[in-house]
């Protein structure tokens, strides 16, 4: 077994630990409020004060925060990760972060030698709390397998795209592909309505076309609103924003589908659902009159 620390306790990180737990790892956890991790304490986790705390006895440390902001945070400074880190540990950034930030951390583990993966995740909240999230790796792949007990504990998958950076450059681009999907999904119930069909009919019927689980997700969320919710609409529009910040450093000026499935979001925030599912993009039964 492990010794496994995990800085960040929101949804994610939460699952993330409690599976560790329940496995036999052992496991420190760290949070910026105090209320997760008085909980996973009563499940048996030590409580650290600090990210670097949390990282001192750690042979592998998650970073599962919110953005490049807290992400920073979290491993910068005296009380931070980097600063905690024993020889020889493994870091992982599992947030869904920019890019530019991830190649940043990959170079200031790369200066003090420690072993560094960015492993965004996906799954959703049922992944986490059930143990069955798809790992997407970026870094040294000959690592990996060392790692799988631990992996084991909360993933069904782990999927290695290519050096660091890479595991992120994908996250980008599914969560991008998701919330055009999602964000269409909703237009094509508004048209149908229009168009004097039953968008139930309709729904229903487009469970059965290309789309996945994203097109299941949407039906699902337009017939009965998520509570707890999957995913916000504020970290929505944070991907989105990083995805649209990646393309243009690529060189890649026109993404129509990504402006315009961001100004969605956009929209949403403005209007004060930011903390609402990231469904709220799309109608409702209610709203549709079924």
């Amino acid at each position: 077994m492990a010794n496994v620390a995990v800085v960040g306790l929101g949804i994610m990180g939460q699952g993330m630990a409690e599976n560790l737990l329940r496995h036999g790892h052992t496991v420190t956890v760290w949070n910026r409020s105090s209320q997760r991790s008085a909980e996973l304490a009563g499940a048996g986790a030590l409580v650290a004060d600090t990210p670097a705390a949390a990282a001192t006895h750690a042979d592998v440390v998650f970073e599962v925060t919110a953005d490049d902001a807290s992400s920073r945070a979290v491993w910068q400074g005296p009380d931070g990760i980097l600063a905690g880190a024993r020889e020889n540990a493994v870091l992982i950034a599992s947030a869904t972060l920019s890019v530019a930030w991830v190649e940043e951390l990959a170079g200031l583990c790369a200066h003090q030698d420690a072993r560094f993966y960015d492993m965004p995740l996906t799954g959703g909240a049922a992944g986490a709390r059930t143990g069955n999230l798809v790992l997407l790796a970026g870094g040294d792949e000959t690592g990996l397998p060392d790692l799988q007990p631990v992996f084991a504990a909360i993933a069904r998958d782990v999927r290695h795209f290519g050096p660091a950076g890479s595991g992120t450059r994908f996250k980008l681009i599914l969560n991008a592909l998701q919330a055009v999907h999602l964000a269409g999904f909703g237009e094509a119930l508004r048209l149908a309505q229009a168009a004097g069909l039953d968008p139930h009919q309709v729904g229903e019927a487009l469970l059965d076309r290309p789309g996945g689980v994203v097109t299941q997700l949407a039906w699902d969320n337009y017939l009965t609103p998520p509570a707890p919710i999957n995913f916000s609409a504020e970290w929505a529009h944070k991907d989105l924003t990083y995805a649209a910040r990646m393309a243009d450093e690529a060189g890649q000026n026109r993404h129509p589908l990504l402006d315009g499935v961001l100004s969605l979001f956009s929209t949403a925030l403005t209007e004060g659902r930011g903390k609402e599912d990231w469904s709220t993009v799309n109608p409702t039964a209610g709203e549709t009159g079924e």
